[in-house]
């Protein structure tokens, strides 16, 4: 099967158009929540120090921002339906801003909780926004539209402990006034995005053509999306906190979650070339089982630093190879992909919230083991898979 076709949701309900330069400006929306997503890791030391909170209380605004993330889907997957792409995406990237702005200039921990939802409810949002008015352009060139723009989210994700290695920590309150600034200028330059509101009559037809067969595998996916989840937020997040709890600098631990990104932007740039030899099965579950290997080496702290890029190096190809599968299995079907995304962010929640549990009940040796427990449950999620054949679907 070709794999731009085996990627694509299927026909869209009202195709989108984007004019000059609008691609370019979704790009650089997915930078900036790349770059978001990834300071929180960097930034738990400073957070537990200036607020008198623990490090595993300080842990918590990665789960707080899943939880505004999960909210965010909701609110923007009833947004696309209703309003117009372009308004949308504007609304939720100033939603981020304004958690941006609460978070830089807060005075007391319970304020930092709540900027950090805000910022995690503009982030679903523009997240789902963003990959719903991408899959919805013409078929002819949507894979590569697809990953090329998702690349910036790794980008980002590089560049925003990198971001925090050079501002310092201490300084924290300038990195989300930037991101507030950011997020304002992109919502001024979605005007190239022709989104029509999707037609809820057509949505409801497309689920009426499934047979009962799509539920089982749809409710594996979303199992195995949600582990992976956990298990890619509890690394990124958890680098840093652990590096330095064992006598590393404060700048080892924003470079070795630097190369975790940087490790997975190249992977994920290297999927197409992959998938024409191996199959998405043999690649999610190869990825997989690496980051079991590799996350047990993390333990020993003399070699941790250098294991945690090739995790994400590892993991890169499980997420869009994940889906390749799954539109295999069930052709057409956007709507069950929209339920991946909305239900990976719990993900979000649990892995950070599972890693801060550990850590406090443990100590800081849990939490590569944590991760190599999530990898586990993980793997078993996508072998169940290999139990279903693609569905014959009439549309």
């Amino acid at each position: 099967m070709n794999s731009e076709e085996s990627f694509a949701p299927g026909p869209p309900t009202t195709q989108v158009t984007l004019k000059t330069f609008a691609f370019a400006n979704l790009s650089s929306m997915f930078v900036l929540i790349g770059a978001t997503a990834s300071i929180y890791g960097p930034l738990l030391i400073r957070f537990s120090q200036k607020f008198h909170v623990t490090l595993p209380a300080a842990g918590i605004v990665l789960s707080i921002h899943f939880v505004g993330s999960f909210v965010g889907v909701l609110l923007g997957w009833a947004g696309v339906r209703r309003f117009r792409g372009n308004v949308v995406i504007g609304a939720t990237l100033s939603c981020l801003a304004l958690g941006a702005v609460v978070v830089a200039l807060a005075n007391h921990w319970d304020l930092v909780l709540v900027g950090v939802f805000l910022v995690g409810v503009g982030f679903g949002g523009v997240d789902f926004a963003l990959n719903t008015v991408l899959a919805r352009t013409a078929l002819k060139g949507r894979a590569h539209r697809l990953s090329l723009a998702n690349a910036g989210y790794g980008v980002g994700a590089v560049i925003g402990p990198l971001l925090v290695f050079a501002v310092h920590p201490k300084n924290f309150p300038l990195l989300f006034g930037g991101v507030a600034v950011f997020a304002v200028v992109l919502s001024t330059l979605n005007r190239g995005i022709v989104a029509p509101p999707l037609s809820a009559d057509a949505m409801a037809q497309e689920r009426l053509a499934y047979s009962r067969e799509r539920r089982p595998i749809l409710v594996t996916f979303i199992i195995a999306y949600v582990l992976y989840t956990a298990a890619e937020t509890s690394t990124s997040g958890w680098i840093a906190s652990q590096l330095h709890r064992e006598g590393f600098a404060t700048s080892v631990g924003s470079l070795a979650t630097g190369g975790f990104w940087l490790a997975m932007a190249f992977g994920r740039s290297m999927g197409g070339p992959l998938y024409k030899r191996f199959s998405d099965k043999s690649l999610v579950l190869a990825g997989l089982a690496s980051c079991i290997v590799l996350s047990v080496a993390a333990y020993s702290h003399s070699v941790a630093p250098y294991v945690y890029p090739l995790i994400g190096l590892v993991l890169a190809s499980v997420y869009p190879m994940g889906l390749i599968w799954y539109t295999v299995l069930c052709p057409h079907d956007s709507n069950g992909l929209a339920l991946i995304i909305l239900f990976l962010m719990g993900g979000g929640i649990i892995g950070p919230a599972v890693e801060s549990l550990m850590v406090a009940t443990y100590g800081i040796h849990a939490v590569p083991l944590v991760i190599a427990a999530f990898a586990f449950l993980d793997i078993l999620a996508f072998s169940y898979a290999l139990r279903y054949k693609p569905l014959a679907i009439t549309v």
